[in-house]
This record gives structure tokens, C-alpha cells and sequence, in this order.
């Protein structure tokens, strides 16, 4: 469900808290040691080095840094690819430079970087979601943490505060088909790379090697684990589930990991709702933005707040929002074709803001944790906040060639010039 191989051929062509460092002592991979870090903090607070407000960020390509919107304080980049010939090592000379590159470049515009790993589904060139095979190839899983090392000591280099948000879905995959961390056969400790031996060969095992090795290599690094809204086997929206119920069930699988990841993802969902509509040819509605007897006296963006104030409650961490679709029903130019689909998520936030600086609707987001919405195409063709068709094509007075009409970029400077709402 996720990115998405055509968003990897598009990209393509193109100071924080750490915890104990865990080391392991028995089969099932559990331990405790020290590492150098920098001086923690409570969960339930922004992580040290982060915006202390509710921040907004968006996707983009460095190298036309110019149509970024400026305001914005989060960035964040897809790093995939098939890690035995296109992943992202080879994007950029020398080997590993794309991703440097990136935090150097994103840290002169007095951003936060966020880098999205995704690599074990597209591994191989399988590219089988959820990535089952891989997970159990030997190989695959020996040059996988290699890559995370070598990942891991670029962000040791640049030396500030890293977000990286791990392999989107990946957990969410095996709670819903086993829902038991130990019974996702993995090869951790089969993979035979030195810094996973002894970690139990499972979902458990995984999550402490990952985990472990952020302490060892780059406790500058914020780690983020992502919780899907379906990963019980029941999605929240689409179903009208219990939204405790199911976070609940959620954070209790993520609490059986036994490691200590610093924050929480989430999303809304991964495309604009037009391009699914037309494209797809999904026949989910757009999501509801008014309370229903039928949606048990909510709407859509209430169910999923509730959903996600339990895992913050559960957890103790805070939230980002990530990859939220950049449609909007109020330009000409989303006009549901080729980069210009309709969506209702920038909207609901942000037209509030807009039309008399009211941030109701986002304090009600804060309220579950969520500290960051992240805008950006989870496929190529869905709707940009910049001009990526090069069509220059505007729908109206006062629209710019912006893919959305140039909404996004409006909202999110109008959202920062009436200030922010604060967060701790």
C-alpha cells in the first residue's frame, strides 16, 4: 500500500534523547548497556531539537530548492531502491552523497531533515508489499543492515537532530497477518552481519537490531515507527471501527517490540482522493468532514483524531502526520486530471486559518499528540504543491501554476504569519 514504485522511479530520476543502547543476552534479543547520548528527555514532550509547535513540512526535490515553501520547518525524502543496484547509495557520487547532500542542504534552510527508509520491499526488485521474501532471504537481510549503517554514520556526521521514519507499513504488515512479534519469522541473526548477532530471528529481533544499532552508530538520530490505521485487520475509516479499540490494539503490538523507537508516524492517506477515484477507480469516498448517525456521530477526521490521541496516550509519544495528499476541492486547478486531483485534507486544517485565522481543528490534533503534518505525493502523479508537471496550467484568478493552484503554499504562510499553535 505503500509508495508506490513509481514515486522511487520519479525520485530517482531526479540535538534529541536516545535510549539505553540494547544489547543482545538470550534468544529472545533483550538487554541493556549504555551509549553516549544526548541528555533525555520525557516522551510525553517535543523531542529535543524539534519544533516546539505544531510544525508543517512537505516532500521535494532539493535540487529545485526554490520552489520549496519556504515557511514550512519539517523536509522530508524517500530513500529506496533496490539496495543490490539502484538504491539509494547510487543516486549521487560518491556512494551515499544523495542522502549528505540532502541533510547538509536541508539544514542550510533552517529545516528539520526527515528521511523515509524504505528498502526491503523494493530489495531484489522484488518489490512484493508486504516484503515477506526478503525478509526471510539471508542475503538480502545481510546487505539490508549494511545499508542502515551506512546510513546511520552519514547522519552521525552531520551531527543535528535526524528524523528517520522506518520502513512505512513494515510493522503494521505483521501485526495484522500474525499479531504476535515472535511469530514473523525474520533472519536477524541469520543475516550473519556482526552488529545483529544474537537478536532473535523475528519481528521483535528486528526492531531491537534497528534500534540498537541507531544507539551505536548515531544517537543523534530520532527513530520513528509507523503506525497503520488498518494493522489490526480492520481499517478505522473505511470499517467505522472503535478508534480506542483499535489503537489500543496498535500501540499493545508496538509495546511488544521491546524497543525504544522516539516517535510515532501516521497518515492519513496515500494518494489524493481524485486520483483514486479516477485512476484507481476506488468507489471510497472522500473522507467526511461532518459528524453522521452512520459514522457513529463522527466524522472521518474526528475518528482518526480519536485514533490517534489513544496511541499518544498508550505510547507516550508524540505524532507526525506523513504523506498527506496536497488535493484540495477549492481551486479551479484541482480539477481531477494528470497532477491536479482533488483532495480534502489541506483544506480542512488550513481554509479555517485562512479565512479568519481560526486553528481549531489543528489544536484538536495537538491534543493527540501530533506534532507535524507532513504534505506529499505518495505517487508521482498526484497533486504537487509545486509546478512538477511543468504545465504552468492555473484554473483561476489569483491561481499560480502550482499543481494545487498554489493552496498549500497560501495556507501554510497564512498558518505561520497568524503563529503557530504551540506544543511541549
Amino acid at each position: 500500500m505503500r509508495i508506490i514504485l513509481l514515486f522511487i522511479l520519479f525520485i530517482t530520476s531526479v540535538g534529541c534523547k536516545k535510549n539505553n543502547l540494547i544489547t543482545p543476552t538470550n534468544s529472545t534479543g533483550k538487554g541493556s548497556g549504555d551509549s553516549t547520548k544526548i541528555s533525555p528527555v520525557s516522551p510525553e514532550k517535543i523531542p529535543q531539537g524539534l519544533p516546539n509547535r505544531v510544525a508543517f513540512g512537505t516532500n521535494g526535490d532539493m535540487s529545485n530548492s526554490s520552489q520549496l515553501i519556504q515557511e514550512s520547518e519539517y523536509q522530508y525524502q524517500y530513500l529506496a531502491g533496490d539496495i543490490f543496484s539502484n538504491g539509494w547509495q547510487t543516486w549521487a557520487y560518491p556512494s551515499g552523497e544523495f542522502a549528505s547532500s540532502f541533510l547538509t542542504k536541508v539544514d542550510q534552510m533552517g529545516k528539520v531533515p526527515v528521511l523515509t527508509y524504505y528498502n526491503i520491499v523494493p530489495a531484489k526488485n522484488r518489490n512484493e508489499d508486504p516484503g515477506f521474501t526478503n525478509l526471510n532471504d539471508a542475503e538480502v537481510m545481510n546487505k539490508y543492515f549494511d545499508d542502515w549503517k551506512t546510513l546511520l554514520q552519514i547522519c552521525k556526521h552531520f551531527g543535528k537532530p535526524v528524523i528517520i521514519h522506518y520502513e512505512p507499513d513494515l510493522f503494521g504488515y505483521m501485526e495484522m497477518y500474525k499479531n504476535d512479534a515472535t511469530k514473523n519469522t525474520v533472519k536477524v541473526s541469520q543475516s550473519n552481519q556482526a552488529d545483529v548477532q544474537g537478536f532473535a530471528n523475528d519481528a521483535k529481533g528486528l526492531a531491537q537490531a534497528i534500534v540498537s544499532m541507531r544507539d551505536k552508530y548515531a544517537p543523534n538520530v530520532l527513530l520513528g515507527w509507523h503506525a497503520s490505521q488498518w494493522a489490526t485487520g480492520t481499517d478505522l475509516i473505511k470499517s467505522k471501527q472503535n478508534p480506542e479499540l483499535l489503537a489500543s490494539e496498535t500501540a499493545a503490538y508496538y509495546k511488544s517490540l521491546n524497543a525504544s523507537f522516539d516517535i510515532l508516524f501516521s497518515e492519513f492517506s496515500d494518494r489524493d482522493w481524485g486520483y483514486s477515484q479516477f485512476v484507481t477507480k476506488s468507489t471510497t469516498p472522500i473522507w467526511s468532514t461532518t459528524a453522521s448517525a452512520a459514522n457513529g456521530n463522527l466524522s472521518d477526521f474526528d475518528r482518526f483524531q480519536r485514533f490517534l490521541k489513544e496511541l499518544n496516550t498508550d505510547t507516550g509519544q508524540k505524532i507526525i502526520l506523513w504523506q498527506i495528499p496536497i488535493g484540495n476541492t477549492l481551486t479551479q486547478t484541482c480539477n481531477n486530471t494528470d497532477g491536479h486531483y482533488k483532495d480534502n485534507k489541506a483544506e480542512y486544517f488550513l481554509q479555517p486559518v485562512i479565512d479568519n485565522g481560526d486553528v481549531t481543528k489543528i489544536k484538536q490534533y495537538e491534543q493527540a499528540g501530533v506534532i507535524a503534518f507532513l504534505f506529499g505525493q505518495g505517487f508521482a502523479n498526484c497533486t504537487s504543491y509545486a509546478d512538477s508537471k511543468g504545465d504552468g496550467k492555473t484554473g483561476g484568478v489569483n491561481e499560480t501554476a502550482d499543481d494545487d493552484g498554489g493552496y498549500l503554499r497560501k495556507a501554510i504562510k497564512t498558518y505561520y504569519l497568524n503563529g503557530p499553535v504551540t506544543s511541549n
